[in-house]
């Protein structure tokens, strides 16, 4: 059966939806990305200078994730299809980077001219405190100057207010435990290299949780934020964010797509089927119901040139003359959409050896659509069929004079000559015997 559409509710604390933030990284759109990144560390004893680069690298790519991560999250989509948000540009790494030399610069001088530790510390404190508010700031404005503007801060800050004060603890949390819990741990059982891809690993999944977070919170308060406003951003009224959408139940499925084919009466046999086996679903019912209606149905003339039209133009020819023989066998005339259908059709009732519905599909096609450049083919090929038929062949011949006579400047026309001398001379040289 066809799962249900799971929600989360964005009014609740991201404590709350923590197993899936968890969840998330472990996805195969996203776990990937991560082991990759942390594979690098194989470089590790190999070459310094290269791992140093490649270092560089990996921390650009995982912080451009990680803001695509949260913009996605904050325009309402916690599902792990995580998309290129240009909202974000892939310099958004180097203004990380900038943020971070600004941090440390004001550090040294505080150092150089002779502040007393408590104003570091006090310092250290601000800055780890701000850095989640100039991360979501520069996520949703792409702008450093924005994000470290004191009164955008303060907005961001007292609009989370309770949610942010905990994330920060969270986040401070999160580092303390990689920095002085798991890396001393990984670094005294295991080798460097090896310690530095689990380590990294762990990092990055903080990381990205981390970011998972931050988009949630800009997303419970997006009508503060006036997220409408900004490019990128869509309206959203409803307070949950679709986790998952419905799985589609592949017999459903199967019944939308031969419904979609025109294949009702074997859409509605298995609707029927699985009614009987005890599918009550809302969704089959419709279907069903669906499915019979189009069988009640009597589609006019229009709806079925329309129809065929449409298969021919998909180069579906079978499922188009079958449409179209149905409709002959129904003691019905058929009136194409098209002048140029009646020609496939027609080439394809020949090369399937079904010619006897030709003359139906060739009939008045000259006046019906005079002058169309098919008028002299559409015709020679009638004559051809009719000619099979030992009883017909003067009706055939009568065909061909007529169009050899009136279109004298077709483009078939001396092939048609030609066929027609050749049918002469057979016949001539059978009266002779």
């Amino acid at each position: 059966m066809a799962k249900k559409a799971i929600k989360i509710d964005s009014n609740l604390l991201f404590l709350i939806h923590l197993p899936h933030f968890i969840r998330y990284l472990f996805s195969w759109e996203i776990l990937p990305f991560l082991i990759v990144f942390s594979l690098t560390f194989l470089f590790l004893p190999f070459s310094t200078l290269v791992f140093f680069f490649l270092q560089l690298i990996v921390l650009m790519m995982v912080y451009k994730l990680a803001f695509d991560v949260l913009v996605d999250i904050a325009k309402g989509n916690m599902k792990p299809t995580v998309k290129h948000n240009y909202l974000v540009t892939n310099a958004v790494a180097v203004k990380v980077a900038m943020f971070a030399v600004l941090i440390e610069a004001t550090l040294m001088w505080l150092k150089k001219d002779g502040f007393d530790d408590v104003y570091r510390y006090n310092f250290i404190i601000l800055s780890t405190f701000i850095t989640p508010a100039v991360y979501m700031s520069l996520a949703i404005t792409n702008s450093m100057l924005h994000a470290l503007n004191p009164i955008n801060l303060f907005k961001i800050i007292k609009t989370s207010y309770i949610s942010y004060l905990l994330f920060v603890v969270f986040w401070i949390a999160s580092i303390f435990l990689h920095e002085n819990i798991i890396n001393p741990f990984l670094l005294h059982y295991f080798p460097v290299f090896i310690n530095g891809i689990v380590s990294g690993f762990i990092e990055y999944s903080f990381l990205l949780i981390n970011f998972q977070i931050m988009g949630y919170m800009i997303f419970q308060n997006r009508v503060e934020f006036n997220l409408d406003l900004i490019t990128g951003f869509n309206k959203i009224d409803s307070g949950f964010i679709t986790l998952e959408e419905p799985e589609i139940n592949p017999y459903h499925q199967r019944i939308q797509n031969l419904l979609a084919e025109d294949e009702h009466q074997l859409a509605l046999s298995m609707a029927i089927e699985l009614k009987d086996k005890g599918d009550d679903s809302p969704e089959l019912m419709h279907l069903y119901r669906k499915a019979l209606q189009k069988k009640m149905h009597k589609p006019n003339n229009q709806e079925i040139a329309d129809k065929v039209h449409w298969r021919i133009s998909k180069n579906q020819l079978k499922k188009a003359f079958d449409i179209v023989t149905g409709h002959l066998d129904a003691e019905k005339e058929f009136k194409e959409k098209s002048a140029g259908d009646i020609n496939r059709l027609v080439v394809h009732a020949i090369e399937i050896n079904k010619t006897e519905y030709v003359a139906q599909l060739v009939k008045d096609f000259d006046i019906k659509h005079p002058n169309h450049p098919d008028i002299v083919i559409n015709y020679f090929l009638l004559a051809k069929v009719i000619y099979r038929v030992r009883s017909e062949r003067g009706k055939s011949k009568k065909i061909i004079e007529n169009i050899i006579s009136k279109y004298p400047y077709d483009v078939h026309i001396e092939e048609i000559k030609a066929w027609y001398k050749g049918i002469k001379l057979i016949s001539n040289n059978s009266r002779n015997l």
